[in-house]
């Protein structure tokens, strides 16, 4: 060992801030093995250069890499093939950082929808005065991806539970960002959806505006509306019904579209029936 300026495998550890039982560990895998082993004590030495591989090994573990490409890298020389593997990394990466960042946006959405639903249940318990319950509003026009179908003896829980995990499965299936909630449409007058034996009905859910034309997916809003948040059990939903009616012709409007259900909480977010919260939609314009 004369002439050449050898490292203990303590010292080793301690320059390149590596467990010393990691390092044995790279020598059983032989990924970092020392140069000189004494058989009468097993004790291992390793060369200067082997520092720079060691260093090598624990900043690519920090990247990411796993042993097996790690030991690929170390086993070849120059540069290209070192920086081809980093870039094949990068991409790995970007494409993790793709991927957090629709999970990050699919949570944040899905937080806005439900702390709005949870706003309206706030405000249930403290408004007071019946003209509170509506006002007239301009919807923004949005994105929906439909489906659209003729329901035998409609009841809403089945809509919610069958239909509705549907569009969900569309979305995915077309490709669609999901961006907001479940909106149900009835292709009937107003309250048509309660008496009528079969019901024309769109089932749709908002999604992220395509920025080509996209199969099933259509415009929505952009026009006048009669709009009322109801909380609770959708079975009671018909008396808002009347109220938002009977509301709509006090103020001198008049209904002059479909009927749209907008779901801020709805069965597919919660069991429980008291914090499902509905928007009605109902169009309208000014008598002359």
């Amino acid at each position: 060992m004369k002439n050449k300026k050898y490292y203990s495998i303590g010292q080793v550890s301690n320059i390149c801030k590596i467990p010393i039982k990691t390092l044995r560990y790279y020598d059983e895998m032989k990924i970092l093995i020392p140069n000189v082993r004494k058989e009468t004590s097993n004790y291992r030495y390793y060369e200067r250069e082997q520092l720079t591989t060691a260093f090598m090994i624990r900043q690519l573990r920090q990247l990411g890499f796993n042993l097996k490409d790690i030991k690929e890298i170390i086993s070849r020389d120059g540069m290209s093939s070192y920086t081809s593997y980093l870039e094949k990394n990068l991409e790995e990466i970007q494409a993790e950082r793709d991927r957090l960042d629709r999970l990050y946006d699919e949570n944040l959405r899905l937080l806005d929808r439900l702390k709005c639903g949870s706003d309206c249940l706030e405000d249930e318990k403290t408004r007071r005065e019946p003209a509170e319950l509506f006002h007239i509003e301009q919807l923004p026009q949005i994105a929906l991806l439909k489906a659209r179908a003729v329901c035998e003896s409609y009841h809403n829980e089945e809509v919610n539970l069958e239909r509705w995990i549907e569009i969900y499965e569309d979305a995915v299936e077309h490709h669609q960002e999901v961006s907001g909630p479940i909106h149900v449409t009835y292709h009937t007058e107003m309250f048509g959806q309660f008496f009528q034996k079969d019901c024309d009905i769109e089932f749709a859910v908002e999604v992220k505006q395509p920025e080509t034309e996209a199969e099933n997916v259509c415009q929505f809003g952009g026009f006048q509306a009669a709009v009322t948040t109801y909380c609770g059990p959708y079975s009671d939903i018909f008396k808002r019904y009347i109220s938002l009616k009977r509301w709509i012709d006090e103020q001198g409007y008049e209904v002059c579209g479909e009927v749209t259900e907008r779901f801020l909480i709805s069965p597919i977010d919660t069991v429980n029936e008291k914090e499902h919260v509905t928007q009605i939609l109902v169009p309208v314009k000014k008598l002359k």
